[in-house]
């Protein structure tokens, strides 16, 4: 189970403190109710699961959780499952630190530290509930794939529009460096990358590259090469895939919405929503298609 955490609102329920320092406390200090609550929150979630029955998961507790063969068909599942995940997750870490500094961490060494300030904030006191409740509480990197857009409109409504933080459809992916800013793999490496020692419920790191991967194996290579070079927990390169669903033909445009071989416009459009390489992107919401038109290509 998994709870995300808006950090932007509470970076945005801060804004009009002007001392720096009063600010900043205040946002920790809201920070660390909110964990309190998700914390509690994931508890009672977990403290319901417990009392689900073998016979109710019969794929699961046939020996994919660890002892779950031992089970009865009618006990409950409550010694298995203690093992599992409660993650406590954030989302727009960059829309926060623009929000407190008013730049994101990609453009400025101050917000980085910053950043990493709050994220390591929050994976010490998860740690703390973890070994204070005995289970296995981490912190997450919230991919967001509908809630960005949820999280967004609601601030928007609240705070009204903010240049770089409510203007869009979407809050940033997590820990991300925005899609909108353009830089050099190299720069988002290693901006990102020490997020990612203490996002251990999970999290993701990808380039856009620009024309078509398929061809240019070298410039995917070197960007893996990068990856290692800053310990990337977990990487991807992206890059569309057009294909004509009436005669087959494929390529990478961005935008191509007629076939040059056959003109239909029956066109299936692949690209990476955070993990997952899915199609059609006409099924995407609408906080994720424009986060999609946003994105800028990352020079290698």
């Amino acid at each position: 189970s998994f709870t995300t955490v808006n950090i932007v609102k509470l970076a945005l329920e801060c804004m009009e403190i002007e001392d720096y320092d009063a600010k900043i406390k205040e946002f920790f200090r809201k920070l660390d109710r909110c964990i309190d609550v998700a914390a509690e929150q994931l508890y009672d979630r977990y403290s319901f699961q417990r009392t689900a029955l073998k016979k109710q998961f019969p794929m699961l507790m046939d020996g994919m959780w660890e002892d779950s063969e031992d089970l009865r068909y009618d006990e409950p599942v409550k010694n298995v499952i203690k093992t599992g995940t409660l993650g406590i997750g954030f989302i727009g870490l960059a829309e926060t630190l623009i929000a407190l500094t008013g730049k994101h961490h990609g453009e400025s060494e101050e917000s980085q530290e910053l950043g990493l300030k709050i994220i390591t904030h929050m994976r010490d006191r998860i740690n703390e509930i973890a070994s204070d409740r005995n289970l296995n509480y981490s912190l997450l990197a919230t991919p967001a794939e509908g809630l960005s857009g949820k999280f967004t409109k609601k601030d928007r409504e609240q705070f009204g529009m903010i240049k770089d933080i409510t203007d869009k459809e979407y809050y940033t992916n997590s820990s991300h460096v925005p899609v909108w800013y353009k830089c050099s793999v190299e720069h988002k490496a290693r901006v990102e990358a020490p997020y990612h020692d203490l996002e251990r419920g999970g999290h993701i790191f990808y380039v856009e590259l620009d024309g078509d991967a398929t061809h240019n194996p070298d410039c995917i290579m070197q960007t893996v090469d990068l990856m290692h070079k800053y310990n990337i927990g977990y990487g991807s390169v992206n890059h569309t895939r057009n294909r004509c669903l009436e005669c087959g033909f494929e390529n990478a445009d961005k935008d191509m919405e007629t076939c040059p071989k056959c003109g239909s416009t029956a066109i299936d459009t692949i690209q990476r929503i955070t993990g997952y390489l899915v199609g059609s992107v006409n099924n995407w919401n609408s906080a994720k298609k424009a986060e999609l038109k946003d994105r800028v290509t990352h020079e290698v």
